[in-house]
């Protein structure tokens, strides 16, 4: 089974049913298959090569240009909308693409970057042919997609997931979370976003769920839509929850449809879960994952469900925390994360070395994240391997420092660094955004984390910046501040 025939399936069971709704309308399951079989022609008749770009917003034609690709036997190729037009170009050669579907929003960007752009709406709306080609449903481990990664340390890789690797995924996502077709998903996350190809695109045409796309996020519009589709279900990334629970006049909604939040990406700080408990009548759950693990690795369910932490991995998947000999480490004990299971990805995309140094022969993914395991399996993501602080020999996660110092009132937004010294190698350093018309100052914020913090963790420097900078997914760039 791949998941271009649990497409076609879903649409041909699900005929008339709404699938998705956006900014420009609404199409039925079987408007999906029609626009996918257009695509998948227009793809065969453009390119002989094996992957085609796809530059788009978060759309039904999005949907269409994935499920086209893989119709016409190609491999999509989402590209991050706010890409440099050098980076384009360095993806564009390194995955060998001479074609790709975008828009004419983004002909300055594509133009002269190697690759063809067919803007899709200046495609004629051609009548459906009588005798379309054959689909090409493919095997299971053929690839579903190339993601590739924000590069923040240098060229971005690409990830190459398989039609098994996310359909694994998916299955212990449903299982956790109890997803059925009834479902309405709130699609709120850019698709070329591993956590949003998965949850808000490959999920619901998996199941035949209803999705509503936001082009744009924006908080006050998705109270709205919450209230206007009957949303069952929003993922999204803490920062946007975080804005989310400001939204004036909130109360006034009416978001009992919701049954399900769900946060990944970056870290859950204790101050928006508790927000986030005031206006909404469930639970904010926090998961884990990365693109090369499909990319859940561990959630919190519903029922069973532990603050502070990311969760316990999901079906299939094994979790296990290591020092720096690959050892594995007891509980409550700091290590980096190792994963393992049918979601790991088949490998980067031209680069063996990388592929073979990242996955282990027993086949453990190292994540390079920073994490400890407690008895019940419940996983805390604790920082970056790269972001550890070393002081005066002391092992030092950043994340812990980061939870303490956003539980003050007047911090809205908080990134921990290394500072080198001459005496204790670095020092922990605090950049500090301030929420608006809120202060604070150095000795306040210090005096904050004592009893909190062990003494050689209370940052010995602070910064204070109107706001912090984030990279293309909406994560602080650490290495920016550094």
């Amino acid at each position: 089974m791949t998941l271009t025939q649990r497409f076609v399936h879903a649409c041909e069971k699900f005929g008339h049913r709404t699938a998705i709704t956006d900014d420009t309308g609404e199409w039925s399951y079987a408007r999906c298959a029609a626009a996918a079989q257009g695509m998948a022609a227009l793809v065969r008749g453009s390119t002989t090569r094996p992957n085609v770009g796809i530059l788009l917003p978060t759309c039904k034609e999005f949907v269409a240009s994935l499920f086209g690709i893989l119709l016409a036997g190609k491999t999509p190729v989402p590209l991050n909308v706010f890409l440099s037009g050098e980076q384009l170009g360095y993806i564009v050669k390194d995955a060998g693409l001479d074609l790709i579907l975008t828009t004419g929003f983004f002909k300055e960007l594509v133009t002269g970057r190697g690759a063809k752009p067919v803007y899709l709406e200046e495609l004629p709306q051609a009548a459906p042919s009588s005798q379309p080609a054959p689909p090409v449903f493919g095997k299971p481990d053929d690839l579903f997609v190339i993601l590739y990664t924000s590069g923040t340390t240098a060229n971005p890789k690409g990830v190459m997931l398989t039609h098994a690797n996310v359909i694994s995924n998916m299955e212990g996502v449903i299982g956790a979370f109890g997803f059925t077709d009834k479902d309405v998903i709130l699609g709120v996350l850019p698709l070329f976003h591993s956590f949003a190809l998965t949850t808000s695109l490959a999920l619901p045409m998996y199941i035949g769920a209803k999705v509503v796309y936001l082009r744009r996020f924006s908080a006050p519009k998705v109270v709205e839509l919450i209230q206007a589709h009957k949303i069952t279900a929003v993922l999204a990334i803490p920062s946007m929850y975080r804005v989310l629970v400001r939204v004036s006049g909130i109360e006034k909604f009416d978001l009992r449809s919701l049954r399900l939040c769900v946060a990944g990406g970056e870290p859950l700080t204790q101050d928006v879960v508790e927000a986030f408990g005031k206006h909404f009548p469930i639970p904010l759950l926090e998961g884990y994952g990365l693109t090369e693990t499909s990319p859940v690795v561990s959630v919190n369910e519903p029922h069973r469900f532990r603050h502070g932490t990311a969760g316990r991995p999901i079906r299939d998947v094994e979790v296990k925390i290591v020092d720096d000999e690959g050892r594995a480490l007891a509980a409550h004990c700091d290590g980096e994360v190792w994963v393992r299971g049918p979601n790991i990805m088949k490998g980067y995309l031209n680069l063996p070395k990388e592929t073979a140094h990242a996955i282990t022969p027993e086949g453990w993914f190292k994540t390079g994240d920073i994490g400890r395991l407690d008895a019940d399996g419940f996983l805390k993501i604790t920082g970056r391997k790269k972001d550890l602080i070393i002081s005066s020999g002391e092992n030092i996660a950043p994340g812990e420092i980061e939870e303490v110092l956003s539980k003050h009132p007047a911090v809205l937004e908080v990134a921990v660094v290394g500072a080198p010294d001459k005496a204790r190698g670095e020092v922990v350093k605090a950049f500090i955004a301030l929420a608006e018309g809120k202060t604070a100052t150095e000795d306040e914020l210090r005096d904050f984390c004592r009893g909190k913090l062990a003494p050689f963790k209370i940052p010995k420097q602070f910064e204070f910046r109107p706001s912090l900078p984030r990279g293309l997914t909406g994560k602080i760039l650490k290495r920016s501040l550094k």
